[in-house]
């Protein structure tokens, strides 16, 4: 009995809670927004998507958009909560709220304007209360208050009363449906309300979603998880249930694909389930929802769901190729890494060793069913790394080596903490090969052998002691270690294997840097990934180079490296993951990057397990990320970009675009021009890509002042200042991480010019400018003449001083030739009068000569007198001399008037010139004498001689006469 009692009490927990004892081992990324964030209030009733991909929120404060960059908030005209919208073809948005119902219609510069249409309803309808439902079927609008159903066709409002209480209103495959209180579900056909037959419990349940199925058949889901399968004109309760059997709280339903839907609960969170009603996956808070209180959800173009919540909003990115596996859902563990191996995933952890069986059904891991189990013996520290070595799978924990079989472990070493294990081939004593594996520890390296299967540790090898946590084999048997602080070590394992050499590399053996060095492996070839890209080591010079068929990676800093099966390389960078994809046809690598888990994986500890195509783990701070790359591949598309805002800033803003609506800068709106004081532009710009694919790069150029396009970067927002007159056009475009490039997104507009820079003041600034020259001209041409007058005079001027100056110049000269003439003839006067002295003297000594003749004569003479007559007989021949000079120098006096003499009087002997010149130079008849040792009237009867030669009238003076001459 008490057997009974107890299996019972399991199979009712069982039954309860199935969701919460089983899920997928992946789970979708996650983002939440708290009603801080969007602005809104604790509750979102409904969303929806329009044309461009812009979201809209029916919530307690109005409606909530939200364009991937900016959030905005709307109020309708009574200010009070809107439960419900739709959003026709030309994204005009209907909403219903508390006692209204209407449409908001963005204008030319994308505000969003409300326009009340309940206005137009009777007062004897007036008095509704909420408008729960408001669906779009054909040309028309519905809106549902408990009280009736409004429908606006035309501008004209028709009005449908309850019988008794209206209580839903859904369309699905083509079909309007509604539910009353007393006529259960009715469809709308030829502007009337037709119920429809089946199981008349449905009128007592609530119905929450009508979904289109299979096969024209539509499902038809209450707010206690009842579901019905409608066909034709009839329905029936389904035959398959959710497995629940409580009544869970089921108020919306959205679907996902053809063979899944999203079920919103008040308890259990979102829950994911099959057209048959199997949950496939739970949502809650266990997996990152703020609550599990879900009120609404919404499968965007993505597959992204949308979940409105008590106080937030939460994206749940199902339809991304990326996944959340977490080992520990009660407390979250850092992966460091995993490895999959006989149906099993095990996850190597901060808290040890965890292990989930797989289905061989699933390709995709993440979405098979399972629970991770914590195996016993690896809990109480890190585990680092799992691989498969000589078909055993080994664990390297912080307490040594384990054996992993199954679900059980069996420690093989346990002397210090181990980083990895290296498959090492060599040869005993006995010259039997056996495998050994050596051990990259904390302190060094380690040695296990495995002689005929059996596992033996055999301790630590001596030699360098260090923390070898990266190792590779290269093909002459070296190993190749690297310390990321120190270098790169090239290590020799002896014969003996049981010590090892080792050499040091660092910078100046080629390296980029001693620093952030990390080696592995490529085609079974040892590589170094460094600071600036990856390298090799080039054995004749003993040097690092760059690898070349890798220089896909060249100038980046790379921290992990991992070759997978098909080629690809899977690194990380700069904080960076991404996968450089081969392409075989093409014999080279394509980057994709994975932007969607920045931040989220581990750093410093990478660890990437690219186990084929379709399943690629990564260590992340809170468990293991999980990546299809096939689906990642397929599923990226070319993004598209909306404007979020566009504003001018002057001295008043003007928001120019507003972010809603057709788009006011496309070619069918004019180009807007504004005044030249709104020189300040900011431009915000979004892609309408959520969740996971919203990680996107924006480059963008404003065409007439940027001279190129931007570096890309994920900044959403750009401003100009102070920009000049003229027009513009900017430009910005997305990228997503595989390099697919959006349209161009572009607005054009124009900066008038000031008003002393339009057209009208350059006509003016003409005219002025020509009538400025023209009165230059005039007054260059009167200033010209009034130079030129005064140049002439001042030229006439300066000819009158100049005459002036020239006549002074000529009476100075005159004057410096006379005073030459007087000074020259002062020394022809004084040489004259030299010679005159002279001539005098030979008058003397003439006398003396005439005295001693005497003597002579008188017979008195003796010897001596003789000598004294010879040697005035030389005086008197000197004396002669001098009188030939005399002649010379009185002819330069007088301009040779001596010869003009001899040649006009060639009878006129030496002394007759002598006196001449005499005479000419105004001497005395008793100077004459003198000078001729002659007496007076000796004198004067040589003037009347000369007289007669010279034929002179007696009336004339001799010596006027020879002044003449």
């Amino acid at each position: 009995m008490k057997f009974n009692f107890w299996f019972l009490l399991y199979v009712l927990c069982c039954c309860i809670y199935p969701a919460s004892a089983q899920n997928t081992l992946g789970t979708p990324l996650l983002y939440s927004y708290s009603k801080a964030e969007f602005q809104g209030g604790s509750r979102t009733w409904q969303i929806g998507q329009d044309s461009r991909g812009l979201m809209y929120f029916a919530n307690n404060e109005g409606l909530i958009t939200y364009d991937g960059n900016r959030w905005g908030k709307h109020s309708i005209s009574n200010q009070t909560i809107v439960r419900s919208l739709f959003i026709d073809g030309e994204d005009r948005v209907y909403v219903g709220g508390q006692g209204e119902f209407g449409y908001f219609q963005a204008n030319i510069s994308g505000y969003l304007v409300y326009t009340s249409v309940s206005e137009r309803i009777d007062d004897k309808y007036a008095g509704f209360a909420d408008v729960w439902n408001t669906v779009g079927f054909k040309n028309a609008i519905f809106f549902r208050s408990h009280e009736a159903i409004f429908r606006l066709l035309d501008g004209k409002i028709t009005i449908y009363p309850a019988t008794n209480r209206w209580e839903f209103m859904g369309s699905a495959g083509g079909r309007l449906f509604a539910q009353d209180t007393q006529m259960g579900l009715l469809e709308f056909r030829n502007g009337k309300w037709h119920a429809l037959s089946g199981s008349p419990e449905l009128k007592s349940e609530l119905i929450t979603a009508v979904i289109p199925k299979d096969n024209n058949r539509i499902l038809v889901v209450t707010s206690t998880d009842k579901r019905y399968v409608l066909t034709e004109n009839a329905y029936q309760r389904s035959k398959t249930q959710s497995g629940y059997t409580k009544n869970l709280y089921t108020p919306s339903v959205a679907k996902i694909t053809d063979s899944a839907y999203v079920f919103a609960t008040a308890l259990e969170g979102c829950l994911i389930r099959d057209a048959e009603g199997n949950t496939l996956q739970r949502i809650g808070t266990t997996q990152g929802l703020p609550n599990n209180n879900v009120s609404t959800v919404f499968v965007d173009k993505q597959q992204n769901i949308w979940a409105g919540l008590d106080n937030a909003i939460a994206l749940i990115s199902y339809g991304s190729a990326i996944h959340y596996i977490r080992p520990s859902t009660e407390v979250d563990v850092t992966g460091y890494s995993a490895y999959v191996r006989k149906e099993r995933l095990y996850i190597a952890s901060s808290n040890g060793l965890f292990s989930a069986p797989l289905d061989r059904n699933k390709i995709d891991h993440s979405e098979a069913w399972g629970r991770f189990t914590l195996m016993e013996g690896t809990d109480g520290g890190e585990a680092w790394k799992l691989d498969e070595v000589n078909n055993h799978l080994w664990l390297g924990h912080n307490r040594g080596v384990f054996d992993v079989d199954d679900t059980k472990v069996t420690p093989i070493a346990s002397e210090t903490g181990t980083w990895l294990f290296l498959p090492w081939l060599g040869n005993n004593k006995a010259s039997k090969e056996v495998t050994n594996t050596l051990l990259g520890t904390y302190q060094g390296l380690d040695l296990i052998a495995q002689p005929e299967g059996a596992t033996s540790y055999h301790g630590a090898l001596e030699g360098h002691r260090d923390s070898y946590r990266f190792m590779v084999r290269d093909t002459l048997h070296y190993i190749w270690a690297s310390h990321p602080y120190r270098g790169i070590y090239r290590i020799s394992i002896d014969v003996d294997r049981k010590k090892y050499s080792h050499q040091l590399f660092t910078e100046r053996d080629g390296l980029p840097s001693s620093y952030q060095n990390y080696v592995f492996s490529w085609n079974n070839k040892a590589v170094f990934a460094t600071e600036n890209g990856v390298y090799y080591f080039d054995r004749p010079s003993k040097t690092f180079r760059p690898f070349e068929p890798l220089k896909i990676f060249a100038g980046m800093p790379i921290r992990y490296f991992k070759q997978d099966q098909a080629g690809n390389i899977w690194f990380s960078s700069a904080k960076k993951v991404g996968v450089a994809k081969y392409r075989a046809r093409h014999h080279r690598y394509q980057l994709i990057y994975f932007p969607e888990i920045d931040g989220l994986y581990t750093t410093g500890f990478e660890n990437i397990y690219p186990y084929n195509e379709k399943n690629t783990y990564l260590g992340a701070e809170r468990g293991m990320l999980h990546i299809n790359l096939d689906k990642y591949v397929d599923n990226i598309e070319k993004p598209t970009l909306v404007f979020s805002q566009v504003q001018s800033k002057g001295e008043r803003d003007t928001l120019l675009y507003a972010g809603f609506g057709a788009y006011q800068f496309s070619k069918k709106y004019p180009t807007p021009s504004l005044d030249a004081h709104y020189d300040e532009f900011h431009f915000q710009y979004a892609s309408p890509r959520y969740g996971a694919s919203a990680n996107l790069l924006y480059s963008y150029q404003l065409e007439g002042y940027d001279s190129r396009w931007s570096t890309w970067s994920n900044e959403q927002a750009k401003a100009y200042t102070n920009l000049p007159s003229g027009s513009y056009v900017f430009r910005v475009k997305a990228k997503n991480s595989l390099g697919l490039e959006s349209d161009e997104l572009t607005c054009k507009f124009t900066i008038l010019a000031p008003w002393y820079a339009t057209q009208i003041a350059w006509v003016i600034y003409t005219l002025l400018l020509l009538s400025f020259f023209f009165l230059a001209v005039r007054w260059q041409r009167s200033a010209w003449i009034s130079r030129q007058e005064k140049h002439e005079e001042e030229l006439a001027r300066l000819r009158y001083i100049y005459q002036l100056e020239l006549e002074k110049n000529e009476r100075e000269i005159i004057k410096l030739q006379k005073e030459h003439l007087e000074d020259e003839v002062l020394i022809k006067t004084k040489e004259l009068a030299s010679t005159s002295m002279q001539l005098m003297e030979n008058t003397g000594a003439l006398h003396k000569l005439r005295m001693e003749l005497a003597k002579m004569e008188s017979g008195e003479a003796d010897e001596a007198d003789l000598k004294r007559v010879t040697a005035l007989l030389k005086d008197v021949d000197k004396n002669t001399t001098h009188w030939d000079q005399f002649a010379v120098h009185f002819d330069e006096l007088n301009d040779g008037f001596l010869q003009r003499l001899t040649s006009l009087h060639p009878s006129l002997s030496r002394n007759d010139l002598k006196v001449c010149a005499y005479l000419r130079l105004h001497f005395t008849t008793k100077q004459i004498a003198q000078l001729q040792n002659i007496s007076v009237r000796g004198v004067e009867v040589h003037r009347y001689r000369i007289r007669k030669k010279l034929s002179v009238d007696t009336q004339i003076s001799l010596s006027s006469y020879l002044n003449t001459l």
